[in-house]
């Protein structure tokens, strides 16, 4: 095994290129979940993203599961480098034994997209534009590797896409069990800030499936929980929470906050801001209210640096927190299911099935997420 030696500054297990990355055990999960999910993209073309940390792991996994070739492109971000992200994904292929069917690219259009079969929806391949539908072939297929509630016109130009006759679909991450890793993070950052679950007093606002699973599992750990929800009551109890208001800018959420050790934010409209100007509740407000609350920003937006300037601890320092940031079954899990939307999908559509057909197909057998079919930009 060739040993590539850290950038400075990676000093983190999940960016090392040697021993130090849990690369046995994570090839074991990724052998496990394409068992689960039965993926088989043998004879099929992806193209998805390079990355760094658990994010290398995608082209690993797409080449494990039988793809003939997998196009990998990294981009330079606010976080890495485009040359960390090929060098890191790289690595990891390399220990895998697929070396010789990841392709990495320097940008997205330098890759071969006539053959592509499977497009990501990952940061290296975005935007998914005319620019990149023009070019693919009449079979091409395009999995959105979260659920519709995270796309936005910007990444995904579904309406090029169709009109090109390229079917399109993400992932109900509920009905796959994803939302467990939210669960998860929120017990790692919590315990990171040194709040200790059982016997806190902790309170959860957002709405959709996501919020109950954190509930629950904080309630289960032995915490009391609030929850700030526009659900009823009765969902909240079976949650194993209290609700207190319908949102942070309800006067009787307010007055309960003052007894929460922390509040986690978990919306399910990833755009949605819970915290700041024009929000329910201002960094000033929440810090005069309850000045030793901790905030966690798992989903959603929140006003980080309005937060800090108003001496309240948050998590991250900044944006949501990415569960498949700290645990590599998180991305593992994700991006199986992802790629097996593209996978229901492209078989479908080298037997003949209309793009409509092909995403129907993919809703009855892995898990998709159909967007509307007058879908409206969201930016």
């Amino acid at each position: 095994m060739t040993e590539v030696r850290d950038a400075p500054g990676e000093s983190e297990v999940r960016f090392a290129c040697d021993e130090r990355f849990p690369w046995r055990r994570t090839l074991r999960l990724i052998d496990r979940a394409i068992a689960t999910h039965r993926l088989d993209l043998t004879g099929l073309r992806v193209l998805t993203e390079a990355g760094v940390g658990y994010r290398r792991l995608t082209p690993v996994l797409a080449a494990l599961a039988g793809a003939a070739e997998v196009y990998a492109v990294g981009r330079d971000s606010v976080t890495s480098s485009r040359r960390d992200a090929e060098r890191q994904t790289g690595w990891l292929a390399s220990v895998a034994g697929v070396q010789d069917r990841v392709r990495l690219f320097p940008t997205r259009l330098q890759a071969p997209l006539h053959t592509v079969d499977i497009v990501t929806d990952l940061p290296g391949v975005r935007p998914i534009d005319e620019s990149i539908v023009r070019n693919l072939t009449a079979g091409a297929v395009v999995t959105l590797m979260r659920g519709t509630a995270a796309w936005r016109s910007p990444d995904v130009d579904v309406g090029s896409c169709r009109r090109a006759g390229i079917p399109v679909a993400g992932l109900d991450e509920d009905a796959v069990g994803l939302y467990r890793w939210t669960a998860l993070t929120a017990v790692h950052a919590l315990l990171g800030l040194g709040i200790e679950i059982a016997g806190s007093t902790l309170a959860v606002a957002g709405d959709g499936p996501a919020y109950g699973h954190v509930a629950r599992a904080l309630a289960q750990l032995g915490a009391r929980v609030f929850v700030v929800t526009p659900d009823n009551a009765g969902r909240v109890a079976l949650c194993g929470g209290e609700r207190i208001g319908r949102d942070l800018g309800d006067a009787a959420a307010r007055s309960r906050l003052t007894e929460a050790d922390a509040l986690l934010a978990c919306p399910a409209d990833p755009t949605r801001r819970v915290i700041g100007p024009g929000a329910e509740i201002d960094a000033r407000a929440l810090a005069e209210l309850a000045p030793h609350l901790a905030v966690l920003c798992l989903a959603g937006e929140v006003d980080a640096r309005g937060l800090a300037a108003a001496a309240l601890t948050t998590w991250p320092v900044e944006g949501p927190a990415a569960s498949f940031d700290l645990l590599p079954q998180a991305v593992v899990g994700l991006h199986t299911a992802g790629l097996k939307v593209g996978d229901v999908m492209a078989r479908a559509r080298q037997r003949g099935s209309s793009p409509p057909v092909a995403e129907e197909l993919a809703a009855a057998e892995a898990h998709a997420e159909l967007l509307p079919k007058d879908v409206k930009p969201r930016r």
